[in-house]
């Protein structure tokens, strides 16, 4: 279970987030037209609500909501209780990506419609081996770092989020995703300190390998990684 050269990339993600989400509300706008017999099938009782919580970010952030819904229900807090703190995590999640191709990410926004991002735009920053660093926080996708290597990034985010949890999240969770085999994610630089930085913290972290959409959208090799905290700025 648990920037350069690719700024004007964010349209592509925002579309993705909202269409996840507007895809969410038909999906249960189908289930309230028709739990009715099935709820009489099954013998349940009583009145049937549902809600869906707009997570506002992307990737392994979307995680941290359901591992906090997850704690509540079984704790047996109440409906309101529970809707109410996912309401509010969802506007203090963060969600970073470090991609590994930007050829690819170009090939995927243009495909989009996205033709905000040139050729030439991703090949300097290939031959530079520039990569950029990327936050999704309340519904918006930008890049807010650069670094030189994949490790090299993969380095720096690590020690950043490792720096969050030592100054206190709002959620006691970092999950990670990888488009890959995990094997590969624990060797990267800097994965190790932050999982020893989140042991001595009480923070529970955890790793999963990227879904298919995720990576038809980002590309293999993709690194994302959420957490809850108070309001502040990216500084890489």
């Amino acid at each position: 279970m648990f920037t350069g050269t690719v700024q004007k990339l964010a349209p592509l993600h925002q579309r993705a987030l909202l269409d996840s989400f507007d895809a969410r509300l038909l999906e249960s706008r189908e289930i309230l037209r028709y739990y009715h017999p099935i709820r009489q099938e099954a013998g349940l009782k009583g009145i049937f609500q549902m809600r869906v919580i707009d997570s506002q970010t992307l990737f392994a952030g979307q995680a941290i909501t359901v591992l906090e819904a997850v704690k509540m229900i079984e704790a047996g807090e109440t409906h309101t209780a529970i809707y109410e703190r996912l309401g509010f995590l969802a506007k203090n999640t963060y969600a970073y990506m470090l991609p590994r191709d930007l050829y690819y990410l170009r090939a995927r926004a243009a495909k989009k419609g996205d033709k905000s991002v040139s050729w030439f735009r991703a090949a300097v920053g290939t031959a530079l081996d520039i990569k950029p660093i990327l936050q999704s926080y309340r519904g918006q996708t930008g890049a807010v770092g650069k670094a030189k290597g994949f490790e090299g990034g993969s380095k720096a985010l690590f020690g950043y989020v490792g720096e969050r949890v030592r100054k206190g999240l709002l959620a006691p969770y970092v999950n990670l995703s990888y488009g890959g085999e995990l094997d590969k994610l624990y060797a990267l630089p800097g994965y190790a300190e932050l999982a020893r930085t989140c042991e001595e913290h009480g923070v529970a972290m955890g790793a999963t390998g990227m879904s298919i959409t995720g990576m038809v959208n980002v590309g293999e090799g993709a690194v994302t990684v959420g957490f809850a905290a108070e309001e502040h700025v990216a500084e890489f």
